[in-house]
């Protein structure tokens, strides 16, 4: 009688190539989606005990400790913002306006771009604070 030998199957193991896949996806999901992420200046924002979390105007005005002023991340002297936000707020019904400042900025200066502000049209200014802790 002819004797076969028994085939033994190598089990290489765990095939970790869909694992991979998996992670290279998550891995690009959130890199893409930190990007879209609303950015944000680096401010040292002042606090407040009655800071509230309320929804996003399509107008963000930051001003910097050094007194740049940036209209939804685009940088505008006080000449030029007046226009830029009588541009922005004629396509809108809405005229609210969300206005970040860092700490150091000078109170007169907040002032004024309140008051540009107000005179492009502005109906509604929130002023973003940090949470007091």
């Amino acid at each position: 009688m002819i004797e076969f030998d028994e085939h033994e199957s190598q089990h290489p193991g765990i095939d970790l190539t869909p694992m991979i896949d998996v992670v290279f996806l998550l891995l690009i999901f959130f890199l893409l989606t930190s990007v879209y992420a609303k950015p944000m200046m680096p401010l040292n924002l002042p606090e407040a005990q009655s800071a509230v979390v309320s929804a996003d105007p399509p107008v963000t005005i930051a001003i910097e400790s050094d007194g740049t002023v940036h209209v939804n991340n685009q940088t505008a002297t006080l000449q030029e913002l007046h226009g830029v936000l009588s541009k922005l707020y004629s396509a809108t019904e809405t005229k609210d306006l969300n206005l970040m400042s860092d700490k150091s900025v000078p109170f007169g200066k907040v002032v004024e771009v309140l008051d540009l502000a107000k005179q492009a049209g502005v109906e509604n200014i929130s002023v973003i604070t940090e949470k007091k802790k």
